[in-house]
């Protein structure tokens, strides 16, 4: 290895610095004028190479189409250089250029970049092939071009090797931002990342979400397409269809291809909205056929063609549509008209692109001459060919010696601001990054024009001026950041005009609209898979595309405010909104009022219910002693009626707004003083059964047991347990319930459903005994119907409190707490009307039944008629009153004589009981 080192360092410096390339074979160069800083110029003058598809040799290309509207760019290059060199921008600095033509072919525009790229003072422009180019002297320091991103890519990459600046003012492929591989490359418009999203934009805010895309098959065409469509995804924009179209392809091949796309363009009418990615020569076939095939569209134009004089003057181009589309920011370049006029080199310059323009434009050919015969003969279709389109009428008229200095508009007509002024505004980049890199102040450069290519590039970079009002600078991507004009083609007198309705700001990302009667035409437009669903409707999509849908009513409690909402919102859970709303309301708040009718009347229930039980204790204070309230219990009634009286007073707290004390003292308050009525109850119900049903025996066993009042202490004391558990451990309280539809119910949730239920349940444990001790007793005297009456009320209740629980599930509205107060109302009235009205009835119509003697001898006719036996009065007496009411027992009087009362019946046996 070290014996060969030498050697092939040696082989290195030899292909370094004396290997070149020779590119000056043929003179290429279009237009040249010297200078101490010369800038090179590409620009695609003709529109193709001629017999390219049948080239079987490397021989020279022959370039066909001449593209009036780039030679009008080239002119704006030149006049931008002749305005500089006429100011005090660059003192002593004389700038000059050298122009090439790629005539839009790859192959030319790669000799024209190494022609530019050639050294400087070398007879035989060689191309030098170096490792080291930080030093390399190129016969130019700058390009400005080239206009085709597919055709600055590749010649970008060439300017790579000495980092050559290459300023665009037209290349927009987003890919062209990549400073990895395109380092040297920057250009004064936008990239298509911020067209895609303007475009994408444009489409959505005028609500149209199926549309066509269709584009070149080139650099360009593909990556607009591509960064579109990801653009138009996420703006909910279904793409109907997408088509490439070859520009490779000649003759019927590519005829066929456009003729099968405006036919899949036919088959898709709601496709009604076209974006379009092509060059104006493309665009100018593709319209062709649509003008022939009758058929109109909305067309969208990429920068490339949206200001074409090509494609705007087509004959019926009004009939594709209407066509709105975005290009580049423009603005005046000072004295240009006058320039077009009568273009001419400047002093020790040469044009032969001039020459070229004047010769097609003044001289009168046979071709154009059998056009206009063709035409005078009446013929309806007669087309003015592009290749004719240049001559002037008075061309056939004059002499071309006395029209070549003839002054003409027609330049002036074809001007496309937008791609002009970028290319304005490259040259006055370069001219001010001069001015900062040489240092130029005070009337004088303090540096040499004698620097490297990559210095300039540096310079170019960071430049900032200001041009017509508007900061420019590049930014870190080397693109500018101008935006877009938004444009509408208006017809008018004849001819199309490009009219600027609106623009789109980079920065914030939004399209501005400077007249709103163009908004509302984009929305009469309509290009949708489906209708636009309206506020108060979601889409419902059963389609793989997400454009192609139902709308859908918003279901109650849901709204959606804007159009084409995928999604209903759902109100607050203070608001509600009925089906197929786009605003929520408040909902109204409700609970079970003093004011509700059916409150009042439950009031009213409550309120005589305890009425009445006040008047039934009055009514008893005076008849405590006799037989009738003695055998209810005697000063014990007392207990039941304050029970019954703290039970009405509780449905009180079950109407009106819940607060926190009412909705935890009712349940509880109701519970434990119905159970204290209830176990009274049971404790009558056993003794009657101690006194009529049991045998001496057994008697005597349950009579030791029968303490009423630890039975009644016993009863509660569960029951205050089972309410203390409940009221700790998760109480009832005051919650706002939502459940109903426009309204907020105000009610009192129980905590525990649990314990609720165990309370209620208690209640009707003991009630169910009270009712099976007193049916086991219901044969009773007709005098003594207790049991009879204690049956009936826990039955009453039973069948309140069994129809209570589905009424109370299925009720969620502000009667719920009707619901219990019936069930409460319901039961004490059952016990009123079953234990105490009887009661009432005989102290006030049945005075003379109600002594002691009527009742002690209707118990004798009751068992006489059940068994003939005598009974002796005195041989069953013994016991007492309480231990058995109403049988028969020895008295002491008044007056100390002993008399019956009775205590229990005639026996028949001693073994067998009545």
């Amino acid at each position: 290895m070290l014996a060969v080192k030498p050697a092939y360092v040696w082989c290195c410096v030899f292909l370094c610095w004396f290997l070149c390339w020779t590119v000056g074979a043929c003179d290429i160069v279009g237009a040249r004028s010297q200078g101490d800083i010369n800038i090179g110029g590409i620009f695609p003058i003709h529109r193709q190479v001629e017999n390219l598809e049948i080239r079987s040799k490397p021989d020279p290309l022959t370039c066909k189409v001449f593209d009036v509207h780039r030679f009008i760019w080239l002119q704006a290059m030149i006049h931008t250089i002749e305005m500089i060199n006429n100011s005090t921008l660059l003192p002593g600095i004389k700038l000059g250029y050298e122009i090439y033509d790629t005539c839009t072919d790859v192959s030319k525009a790669v000799t024209a970049a190494m022609k530019l790229l050639s050294k400087v003072n070398i007879s035989d422009n060689c191309l030098e092939v170096r490792c080291n180019y930080t030093d390399y002297q190129p016969i130019v320091k700058v390009v400005v071009g080239e206009i085709y991103s597919e055709l600055s890519i590749p010649i970008a990459r060439i300017f790579n090797v000495a980092l050559m600046p290459q300023i665009s003012p037209a290349s927009s492929a987003a890919i062209l931002s990549d400073k990895l591989r395109f380092p040297s490359l920057i250009r004064t418009v936008p990239s298509d990342i911020h067209q895609t999203k303007a475009l994408a934009r444009f489409v959505s805010n005028s609500r149209w979400n199926w549309i066509g895309v269709i584009a070149t098959d080139d650099d360009y065409g593909k990556s607009a397409m591509a960064d579109f469509i990801s653009n138009a995804h996420d703006l909910d924009i279904c793409i109907g269809f997408q088509e490439l179209i070859s520009i490779f392809s000649t003759g019927e091949s590519n005829d066929e291809a456009i003729q099968a796309l405006v036919s899949k363009i036919e088959t898709i009418p709601t496709a009604n909205v076209i974006v379009l990615f092509a060059k104006p020569a493309v665009v100018i076939k593709l319209f062709g056929e649509i003008i022939k095939g009758n058929i109109t569209r909305v067309w969208v134009a990429s920068d490339a063609w949206s200001i074409s004089k090509a494609v705007s003057t087509m004959q019926n181009i009004e009939k594709v549509g209407n066509i709105f589309g975005f290009s580049f920011k423009n603005g005046n370049i000072p004295g240009f008209n006058e320039h077009l006029k009568n273009p001419r080199p400047g002093p020790g310059a040469f044009n032969k692109f001039i020459e070229k323009y004047k010769q097609l434009r003044f001289t009168c050919s046979d071709e154009y001459l059998n056009y206009t015969k063709m035409c005078n003969s009446g013929l309806k279709d007669c087309p003015l060919p592009d290749s004719l389109k240049l001559v002037s009428r008075l061309a056939c008229n004059k002499t071309n010696e006395s029209i070549a200095d003839f002054d003409d508009d027609y330049l002036v007509q074809n001007i496309e601001r937008a791609g002009t002024y970028a290319t304005y505004l490259a040259v006055q980049s370069i001219a001010h990054a001069l001015r900062n890199l040489l240092k130029c102040q005070g009337g004088v450069c303090q540096k040499s024009p004698n620097f490297a290519p990559w210095e300039l590039l540096g310079a170019l970079k960071t430049v900032n001026f200001t041009e017509g009002g508007r900061l420019f600078y590049f930014d870190k991507n080397g693109d500018s950041i101008n935006g877009y004009d938004l444009l509408k083609w208006v017809m008018d007198d004849g001819t199309i005009q490009f009219k600027i309705i609106g623009e789109y700001n980079i920065l914030d990302k939004q399209i501005h609209i400077y007249d709103e009667t163009i908004r509302n035409t984009t929305e009469a437009i309509f290009s949708n898979c489906s209708q636009s669903c309206q506020p108060g409707q979601r889409k419902n999509s059963n389609s793989s595309h997400t454009c192609c849908y139902e709308c859908v009513p918003c279901a109650e409690g849901y709204y959606s405010l804007g159009w084409d909402m995928n999604n209903c919102l759902k109100c607050s859970g203070e608001q509600w909104s009925d089906s197929g709303s786009s605003t929520c309301n408040d909902r109204s708040t409700e609970f079970f009022g003093w004011n509700n009718g059916f409150a009042i009347v439950l009031v009213v229930f409550a309120s005589l219910g305890v009425i009445i039980t006040i008047v039934i204790a009055i009514m008893f204070r005076q008849k405590l002693n006799t037989p009738v309230l003695k055998s209810i219990g005697g000063p014990f009634c007392y207990v039941i009626l304050l029970s019954l009286l703290l039970s009405f007073v509780s449905t009180g707290f079950f109407i009106g707004e819940p607060t926190s004390y009412g909705c935890y003292i009712r349940q509880p308050l109701f519970g434990i003083s119905f159970t204290i009525c209830v176990s009274w109850i049971l404790i009558k119900s056993f003794k009657i059964i101690l006194a009529f049903k049991l045998d001496p025996v057994n008697r005597k066993t349950m009579m030791s047991l029968f303490k009423p009042m630890a039975i009644l202490a016993t009863c509660n004391l569960i029951q205050v347990m089972i309410c203390a558990l409940w009221l700790t451990l998760n109480g009832p309280h005051p919650v706002k319930s939502y459940d109903i539809p426009k309204i907020i119910l105000l009610k009192c949730e129980e905590g525990s459903n649990v314990a609720f239920g165990v309370m209620l349940g208690y209640i009707a444990v003991l009630a169910m005994f009270c009712f099976l001790l007193a049916f086991m007793g219901r044969k009773l005297p007709d005098i003594y119907n207790e049991a009879r009456f204690i049956t009936f009320s826990m039955l009453i209740y039973l069948i309140v409190w069994i129809s209570f629980v589905p009424a109370y599930v299925n009720t969620d509205d502000q009667y719920l707490p009707a619901v219990e107060v019936v069930a409460i109302l319901a039961s004490n009235y059952g016990i009123l009307c079953c234990h105490f009205f009887p009661k009432c009835y005989m102290i006030c119509f049945k005075k003379d039944s109600c002594t002691r003697e009527v009742f002690i001898q209707n118990l004798r006719e009751h068992y006489k008629s059940r068994d003939p036996v005598t009974c002796s009065e005195g041989s069953v007496f013994g016991g007492s009153l309480w231990a058995a009411p109403g049988a028969p027992s020895s008295v002491n009087t008044s007056k100390g004589e002993q008399k019956p009362t009775f205590t229990q019946p005639c026996v028949r046996n001693r073994h067998k009981s009545w």
